[in-house]
């Protein structure tokens, strides 16, 4: 099983069994063949140990082929390392019996790796993978999900495009490591405070996929915080697809220059009201521009600098399936915040 021999802390390996079924002329195309892993549970029992067998997926629940899978019981004297086969599975027969005493590490190149945990309270939180237990006699199963690495490039921009550096901010997520014990809330493992470089970016490599949400820093003033783009569950997260490369915009507005951010959302529960198009205009000032709302129900104004001229603007907005809605915002050289409430017909 592991190539130790003669001397093997774990000797009672399994025997693997081919069975061949054939007709014909026993060609390639008359026969089926089928393999099968057998440990002796006779042995087994002498020995006190059971069958810990490993499972290794990805994030769709397919078997990860190739993972390098670390095995230690300290107790028990274990210390091995194997690969899961083409189903995603390495199995170890006769492993002593152990309650949490078995480490598991995972891990395969260009993947983003994982490793069991102590219970709580132990561990500060309840882990998602704890360490394996073994039971004698018993196949004892444990599965652990990994998936290839995420690349994210963090960068701070206006709406129109432009670079705003040195923002502080926080970006916390990725993989989800257990849940804390007090209210339930799931324990990330990646949490990072940082800042911007000059050029409006921060890069974090070979993370890993999942959900992750932005924060600006308590010490950005002068911006407030808009959306993340590509746009994701909500405004602040981005969720990072398995061994994805991503430049992660993040879209501050200008408190300081005449501009109007427009939420439009359902009155009946609050909900954003997308695809709504929502028109600014003032006629002295010859200003007349249309913008429909994106997922979270935002409209931005002006859709390119300059900034808006100082001044009372009407505000239209129409959507599939409500009542019109109108309004009046005034413009003063800072951003202005309006929020429409949309009625259902």
């Amino acid at each position: 099983f592991d190539g130790q021999t003669p001397s093997d802390t774990i000797p009672t390996d399994y025997k693997r069994v081919r069975i061949t079924v054939s007709w014909g002329d026993e060609g390639a195309d008359q026969q089926v063949v089928l393999f099968g892993n057998f440990s002796p549970n006779g042995i087994e029992a002498s020995s006190g140990g059971g069958v810990l067998s490993i499972n290794v997926l990805d994030a769709t629940g397919s078997g990860v082929s190739g993972a390098s899978v670390h095995i230690v019981n300290s107790a028990a004297g274990v210390d091995t390392t194997g690969m899961t086969d083409s189903t995603g599975n390495l199995t170890l027969p006769g492993a002593p019996a152990g309650t949490e005493a078995y480490v598991i590490t995972v891990s395969k190149n260009s993947y983003f790796g994982a490793s069991t945990f102590p219970s709580y309270p132990t561990t500060a939180y309840n882990p998602v993978d704890v360490h394996a237990s073994v039971v004698a006699n018993v196949l004892n199963q444990k599965t652990i999900v990994m998936d290839q690495d995420a690349d994210i490039t963090l960068q701070t921009e206006d709406p129109f495009g432009t670079a705003i550096p040195s923002i502080s901010f926080s970006l916390n997520g990725g993989r989800v490591l257990g849940t804390d014990p007090s209210d339930s809330s799931l324990v990330y493992g990646f949490s990072q405070t940082g800042s911007t470089d000059s050029s409006g970016q921060e890069s974090y490599t070979n993370e890993s996929y999942g959900q992750y949400t932005f924060a600006l820093g308590s010490g950005v003033t002068d911006y407030s915080f808009y959306k993340l783009s590509p746009e994701g569950t909500t405004n602040t997260i981005y969720d990072a697809a398995p061994g994805s490369t991503t430049t992660l915009h993040a879209v501050l507005l200008d408190k300081n220059i005449g501009s109007v951010k427009v939420e439009v959302t359902n009155q009946a529960d609050g909900s954003p009201v997308s695809g709504a198009s929502v028109q600014l205009s003032n006629a002295t000032l010859v200003y007349d521009a249309t913008v429909t709302t994106d997922q979270y129900g935002y409209a931005y104004f002006p859709e390119a600098l300059p900034e808006l001229t100082a001044g009372t603007y009407d505000l239209a907005v129409t959507a599939s399936g409500y009542g019109s809605e109108s309004d009046t915002v005034d413009v003063s050289g800072a951003l202005q915040v309006a929020n429409i409430q949309m009625t259902a017909n």
